[in-house]
């Protein structure tokens, strides 16, 4: 055993705050911790320990020297509406529409065993108050993610992503995809509304996986819902519930899927599963739990894109301060834990060969240079710094492979078109022939790391306007918010 790091934890029994050390153990990132009460617990933490090196070399957050909040902050995970130590923004703020649902999934993260009759769905005016007390926030979440229960199973959806677009958010909306099929003209209104991005769960190829999991065939639904979004242009990002030896090895099939229908899907983002909700009652959960995301997609891709060039999230952090110095309304850092989320954008060629995008420049030259510019960002003006950005680029190209496969004109125009104004849209002509390779690895009461939780970049947005890290909210504080929202609802006749 190598110990790694000390941290602090929770225990999975009675939520109380406790000591935890991350160690190397044959072969795994192993967290463990001992409860006074309830024992010993231990789990498998993250990837391999040559994949967590490499994601702590290129982590960007060590060169923040803004981000001083203390680690293990007296209070964390239990105070997060006056915690003043949490060390990241919201990129994504997620807003819970509703727990009604039309699937019941073994592994659905929000619906914990005894709260399948929670009465929890904020009104139409609660929801707008929420948007409106989060675009106040300095600086603005760029995105907003609709999440449930299934969001669907409202009528007034469109309205609602209509007003989070009034207020200049990038609206995505999570969801099974079933009602986009057997209700197409959704999709029209969700469109006309402002509606950016279905966040679309898929699993599987196989329905054997379906009928185990979300407890009835739905690859055919899928499938529609591809062609529905397509049909009204609404980009796509597949979400796929990653579980050890169930559906690991459909990982490739996913991605050359993913690269395949590039003109609509934006990404291809991996959730390993964590034991929240209603996946608490699996008594098999390390079983499922053990996975090896970056060997397989490695292996499944037969080395087209390989471990090395997956980077951790916060990589973007460099870039991000330099965009700042050309945005009004400047974003929050991807400052997220590099054991949070591992990413790469791939380029698509026309015969269908997948390039991660690093493979277009010397990727250590150019992001080391990124990074000193973002460290001189605040002193430089806008002219010195575009200078500087074209000059790391030009100095760090694969010149034969970007002529070969993009153009140098069209990738030079659009790295400084997403600097001065960040967008799916400022890709230009790359937008169709890309999309985002990721695996989000969100944590439970075993795996939990208050470490990480004070880095978190996913919020949720509560109706009693608190801003909440996504792994704090799902594993201490949903059941109590919700429940005490019901009640409140039934007790005022839903005029809440």
């Amino acid at each position: 055993m190598v110990a790694l790091s000390e941290t602090k934890s929770i225990c999975p029994e009675c939520q109380k705050k406790i000591d935890a050390k991350l160690s190397q153990v044959a072969g795994k990132i192993q967290i463990a911790k001992q409860c006074p009460t309830h024992g010993e617990f231990k789990a498998i933490h993250w990837q391999s320990p040559p994949i967590f090196s490499h994601m702590q070399r290129y982590d960007q957050f060590q060169y923040l020297g803004d981000l001083n909040a203390p680690k293990n902050p007296e209070g964390c995970p239990y105070v997060c509406e006056t915690c003043t130590n949490h060390a990241s923004g919201t990129v994504i703020g997620v807003i819970d529409v509703t727990k009604r649902c039309n699937l019941r999934c073994a592994v659905c993260f929000s619906t914990f065993p005894g709260q399948e009759t929670t009465d929890y769905e904020p009104t139409k005016q609660a929801l707008i108050d929420m948007l409106e007390f989060v675009s106040k926030a300095n600086p603005k979440p760029p995105a907003i993610l609709f999440s449930g229960g299934e969001p669907l199973e409202r009528e007034d959806m469109p309205e609602i992503i209509a007003a989070a677009h009034k207020l200049k958010f990038m609206t995505i909306l999570a969801t099974n995809g079933m009602r986009l099929v057997d209700h197409p003209e959704i999709a029209k209104k969700l469109k006309a509304c402002g509606l950016n991005i279905v966040y679309l769960s898929f699993d599987s190829f196989h329905e054997d996986f379906n009928r185990r999991i979300r407890g009835r065939e739905l690859l055919n639904y899928k499938l529609k819902a591809i062609d529905v979004c397509r049909k009204y242009d609404i980009e796509i990002i597949l979400v796929n519930t990653l579980m050890k030896s169930l559906n690991d090895k459909e990982v490739g099939d996913m991605i050359r899927f993913a690269a395949k229908n590039t003109d609509i899907i934006r990404g291809l983002i991996f959730q390993p599963i964590a034991f929240t909700g209603r996946a608490t009652e699996n008594p098999f959960r390390e079983n499922f739990r053990e996975w090896s995301f970056a060997e397989d997609v490695e292996a499944q891709t037969r080395g087209e894109i390989k471990t090395t060039d997956l980077f951790p999230m916060s990589v973007m952090t460099s870039p991000i301060k330099i965009m700042r110095k050309f945005m009004q309304k400047p974003w929050p850092l991807f400052s997220c834990s590099p054991q949070c989320g591992i990413v790469n954008w791939i380029y698509v060629s026309k015969e269908g060969k997948m390039f991660p995008i690093n493979r277009f420049v010397n990727f250590d030259r150019f992001f080391n240079t990124i990074r000193r510019t973002a460290e001189e960002a605040e002193s430089k003006g806008k002219i010195s710094l575009l200078s500087s950005l074209f000059m790391a680029s030009m100095l760090s190209m694969n010149m034969f492979l970007v002529t070969k496969e993009v153009g140098m004109l069209t990738l030079m125009n659009s790295i400084m078109r997403m600097h001065l104004s960040p967008s799916y849209q400022s890709l230009g002509k790359i937008r169709r022939r890309i999309f985002l390779l990721g695996c989000m690895a969100f944590m439970d009461s075993y795996n939990f790391d208050i470490n990480r939780v004070r880095r978190c970049v996913v919020h949720y947005i509560t109706p009693d306007l608190k801003i909440i890290p996504f792994c704090a909210y799902n594993n201490v504080h949903r059941v109590a918010i919700e429940k005490e929202y019901a009640e409140r609802q039934k007790k005022n006749g839903s005029q809440v």
